[in-house]
């Protein structure tokens, strides 16, 4: 009799809200990951030998450009990440709530993992892959104008 009184009082957190958590969680992740990109970049892309691995790379870019340059690009990674975990935790949480039980208002395994798949699948056709497309596009440009 106890646990269900808990389960009556206890409060749910609204779709909104998870979005707005997972777009905060994107913004942090992007901030925090933009140099170590950055770095991995440049040395994929370093034909002449210039840098001597990850930490000269880093201590490179810092003292011919600036600190600041290693959060170069961080504007779109930062919006992809953001949307992306926007979404996901979104519709989750809406996806969630319809395949909830009408009458007990649980969730099962199956709803739970459908609910997860469907929150990954809407994510990677409206967020991931045109960001991907248009990373690649301009990545491609700036390496067919470079080599010319």
């Amino acid at each position: 009799m106890a646990e269900k009184g808990n389960q009556e009082n206890k409060k749910t957190i609204p779709p909104y809200f998870k979005a707005i958590s997972g777009s905060l969680g994107g913004i942090m992740e992007a901030s925090c990951l933009q140099p170590i990109d950055v770095i991995k970049t440049r040395l994929q892309l370093d034909r002449s030998g210039a840098y001597k691995g990850i930490i000269h790379c880093g201590t490179t870019i810092d003292h011919n450009e600036g600190v600041r340059a290693l959060w170069k690009g961080l504007t779109l990674f930062a919006t992809h990440l953001t949307l992306k975990y926007a979404l996901r935790m979104g519709s989750n949480a809406v996806l969630q709530g319809a395949f909830k039980d009408a009458e007990t208002g649980k969730l099962s395994a199956q709803a739970r993992l459908l609910s997860g798949f469907g929150a990954g699948v809407l994510e990677a056709l409206v967020i991931v892959t045109p960001f991907e497309v248009r990373y690649w596009l301009i990545t491609l440009s700036s390496i067919s104008k470079s080599s010319q």
